[in-house]
């Protein structure tokens, strides 16, 4: 496992942020907020994909009631009827599209709904010269467009959505008797009068179910973002600053961020966000340098900044850095003992700080560097220990589904060295400058990109 994935998730902040702070990038306006959510109209296209199996399972998991009810009809006088263990046997979902507005808010619109219900009918009728009562199985075919309306608000601090409009257009609805070839025309006029009641109750039940299914994914989603953000001990609040908005082109959403390490609040002064006007990518995330020194702090005093390396991901850190058919820096400094024998320790003095700029992301840090040799069967040994100040940008890219942090200066400035006399160090004056340079590739690290 390389270093760089325990730094989870301090790492993915800072990529994030990183991307939000590229040069040269347009920016719109200034929020003092912990983190912004960006989620664009694109995005929202890609997720009315799922949109299908959403709408089949509202409808599967909608409940029906008993429907009842009487009516007088010429003739036949007065007239009971009773549906009930009403269930969808077959279901199919045509296309679907969303678009967003700024007045109603998250527009979904489904097409072809097609659903078979089956149930059982109990009906009657009386009149001075008969009365009569039937059981028999029934099935509807139906086909409706949806039209709904979704608006998001904040509810302490967690969203809530809300489905303000809810349509139903049945373009079809035809309720028929089961094992019955010829139905008489007296059953034929209930059907009629049924279908029309049976209308307005499966309108009522579903827009109902689909208000369920909406509050219980935002809850979902919002509890696997608290868990998504949280590390450990160090956890990150997501909690909302205020409703959020929705334009025609997006959708977005400003959080506290506020840092916890061990269940004690780390104290943060206010920053302000500059949010880029970014047309291209579809989810925006941009993260104050607030929140990520108060990661930072946490994770110092958890230890998630410390660094062993040895073996196989001591060898693939200088592989990967340049030096995989020729002498790296530890073997030309330590000639005499094999690479396998060699760990090198990094470990932060104190907690490190960023600072975001039109260059990049800053990153300003004092850290000790220590080379031990552990030699199979005996104790390590120190054999170069270093303090010192590191200053590096960071420039992030997004290809190919992966986000890649690149160093694209190195400021190293070597405030202590001490070496053990009992190892031989083949250290000259040119070693000395190469690692106090202003661009140092020394000790190159790889380039680390996520999915």
């Amino acid at each position: 496992m390389l270093p760089f994935q325990q730094l989870h998730p301090v790492v993915f902040l800072l990529a994030a942020a990183s991307l939000s702070c590229q040069p040269g990038a347009q920016t719109s306006l200034m929020k003092t907020t912990g983190i912004v959510c960006r989620l664009t109209k694109d995005a929202a296209l890609v997720f009315n994909h799922e949109t299908s199996d959403v709408i089949q399972a509202t409808f599967r998991h909608a409940s029906f009631p008993r429907i009842g009810g009487d009516t007088s009809i010429l003739i036949l006088g007065k007239v009971s009827y009773i549906l009930k263990n009403l269930q969808i046997s077959n279901m199919s979902v045509g296309s679907s599209d969303v678009d967003l507005s700024n007045e109603k808010g998250i527009l979904i619109s489904i097409q072809n709904v097609a659903a078979n219900f089956k149930g059982t009918l109990n009906y009657a009728y009386s009149n001075w010269l008969l009365n009569l009562n039937h059981s028999l199985d029934f099935e509807i075919e139906s086909q409706t467009d949806v039209n709904l309306a979704l608006t998001l608000a904040c509810d302490n601090g967690r969203i809530a959505v809300t489905v303000s409009d809810c349509l139903l257009n049945f373009d079809q609805l035809t309720l028929r008797l089961q094992k019955q070839n010829k139905v008489s025309w007296i059953k034929q006029l209930l059907t009629h009068f049924v279908s029309f009641t049976l209308r307005h109750v499966l309108k009522g039940q579903i827009c109902v179910e689909i208000q369920n299914m909406s509050k219980l994914l935002a809850d979902f989603t919002w509890d696997y973002a608290e868990k998504f953000v949280q590390d450990g001990e160090i956890a990150t609040s997501i909690e909302l600053t205020g409703d959020p908005m929705i334009t025609s082109q997006y959708i977005e959403s400003w959080h506290k961020g506020n840092v916890s390490y061990k269940d004690v609040s780390i104290d943060q002064k206010p920053s302000a966000i500059l949010i880029e006007r970014v047309q291209t990518r579809m989810f925006n995330l941009w993260v104050s340098e607030s929140v990520i020194n108060s990661l930072l702090f946490a994770a110092y005093h958890e230890d998630s900044l410390n660094l062993q390396l040895m073996d196989n991901d001591l060898l693939k850190v200088f592989e990967d850095g340049g030096f995989k058919n020729k002498p790296n820096i530890l073997q030309q400094m330590f000639p005499d003992v094999p690479m396998k024998d060699l760990m090198i320790k990094l470990a932060p003095l104190r907690p490190p700080s960023i600072l975001f700029k039109h260059v990049g992301t800053v990153l300003e840090a004092s850290l000790s560097f220590e080379v031990d040799i552990v030699s199979h069967g005996e104790e390590s040994r120190s054999a170069l220990y270093m303090e010192m100040d590191v200053e590096t940008t960071i420039q992030s890219s997004y290809s190919n589904k992966r986000i890649c942090l690149q160093p694209s200066s190195n400021r190293w400035s070597i405030k202590k060295i001490r070496n053990s006399p009992a190892i031989t160090l083949m250290w000259s004056f040119t070693y000395r400058q190469s690692l106090t340079r202003r661009d140092c590739t020394i000790f190159r690290l790889p380039t680390p990109c996520w999915n």
